[in-house]
């Protein structure tokens, strides 16, 4: 997966330098997360109500007017008074009284013209505001473009995606119906999902301890992970910092769960940094064997290793991508090729990834991954195994890259 930078990661930082109480914690990482999440629809929302000011909020107040927005729509939590309160507050003292005012005005607006949160699940509509699950708001003006006359206007605006994501889906999934179903989950408040390290705690313990932490916390059904409500201050408790816990999405768990590796074998992890699937990897082969960890940069190998420090783990190797040359072709039991990708998949835990989605990009993603595809199976033994994975819902990166080997390579087979 794309791992630049992200709300989580940045957010990590933030409140291990300034650390705050849980519950403050709590509404800062759903704030944070939210409004990247439900930009696309803040945004049209504010614009729906700004136009009798006759102004385009840019910068700071349009950042202010969203958070304000999100917490006035989508958060029980904060009274009314209160959202807008703040909002207000936030506004520069150069902004001056016209611009508090401003802010003050938009949200009361938004606010006044809205109803309740109703459950069911209406049909789409210029005035419905969808929320998670089956719940929603209704406006009493219309604020999204028309379903009918313009469905690409109305998922990007309604459902929160970049208009070029909007008008794939809609092009792939056939309806606005079919593709809205993606978008409900991308806009899915997700859980923290972490795995438990196998080799020095179990799943009963963690538990047991993040509890004793005042951090409520529930199995996994998978049996390797923990479910939190949130992350915030993850890197700051003891379990973590023992090396108990690593954050990694069930789906992303669920491929090395399922890999033909032992111990005693010999692996190959290209792409393999921060290291979620690597350690996992070792995890599985009790650590022992070797796994070779390559990425492209100084700086990715050494999250690699300090996870690895951080995790007890002593088998992986790492190795800059620029050198895997040096590697004997067909020398692997393993190659795992957890590739770059667009991230559709997992836009509910890393809602920034939306915003950075092109068509462009997404090619010059797929031309990558054939080739990284192509690397990987030219490690592989005769009688081992390559893993290919994506965080990806675009068949162009999926089943269109294992096609694309299986035309070049005829001694690959599909497996699972």
């Amino acid at each position: 997966c794309d791992r630049a930078g992200n709300v989580t990661a940045h957010l990590d930082r933030v409140l291990d330098q300034s650390p705050v109480d849980p519950a403050s914690a709590a509404l800062a990482w759903e704030l944070a997360m939210g409004v990247v999440r439900r930009r696309g629809t803040l945004d049209a929302l504010i614009d729906a109500f700004r136009q009798r000011a006759g102004r385009s909020p840019v910068g700071r107040i349009r950042e202010i007017l969203r958070m304000g927005a999100y917490q006035l729509l989508f958060l029980d939590r904060v009274p009314d008074f209160a959202a807008v309160n703040e909002a207000v507050a936030m506004v520069p003292v150069r902004g001056g009284r016209k611009m508090r005012g401003f802010v003050n005005a938009l949200l009361r607006q938004m606010a006044r013209h809205v109803s309740e949160v109703q459950d069911g699940s209406p049909p789409p509509a210029t005035d419905v505001l969808p929320l998670s699950g089956r719940r929603f708001r209704r406006f009493d003006r219309p604020v999204f473009p028309d379903p009918a006359g313009d469905p690409r206007g109305y998922l990007a605006a309604a459902m929160s995606l970049p208009d070029e994501l909007a008008g794939k889906w809609l092009s792939d999934f056939g309806s606005l119906s079919a593709a809205r179903a993606p978008a409900f989950h991308a806009n899915a408040r997700a859980p923290l999902i972490l795995r438990v390290n196998s080799l020095i705690a179990s799943v009963e313990q963690v538990t047991s301890r993040l509890g004793e932490q005042g951090i409520e916390a529930a199995p996994h059904a998978n049996g390797l992970s923990v479910v939190l409500a949130h992350g915030a201050g993850l890197t700051g408790l003891d379990v973590f910092a023992e090396g108990l816990l690593q954050p990694q999405d069930a789906a992303a768990t669920a491929v090395i769960a399922r890999a033909p590796v032992a111990p005693g074998m010999r692996v190959l992890d290209l792409c393999a940094a921060p290291g979620t699937k690597t350690t996992h990897l070792a995890e599985r082969m009790a650590d022992r064997g070797e796994i070779v960890a390559v990425d492209v940069s100084a700086e990715k190998l050494s999250r690699i290793e300090d996870n690895c420090r951080r995790m007890k783990i002593s088998i992986v190797r790492t190795l800059l991508a620029e050198k895997v040359t040096t590697l004997d072709p067909e020398s692997f039991d393993l190659v795992l090729a957890d590739v770059p990708c667009s991230n559709t998949g997992v836009l509910a835990r890393r809602p920034e990834a939306r915003w950075r989605f092109t068509m462009e990009r997404m090619g010059q993603l797929v031309r990558d991954q054939r080739q990284l595809l192509m690397l990987a199976a030219s490690f592989v033994r005769p009688g081992g195994a390559c893993v290919y994975s994506t965080c990806s819902l675009e068949k162009q990166e999926n089943e269109q890259a294992v096609r694309h080997l299986l035309s070049r390579r005829g001694d690959f087979s599909v497996a699972v």
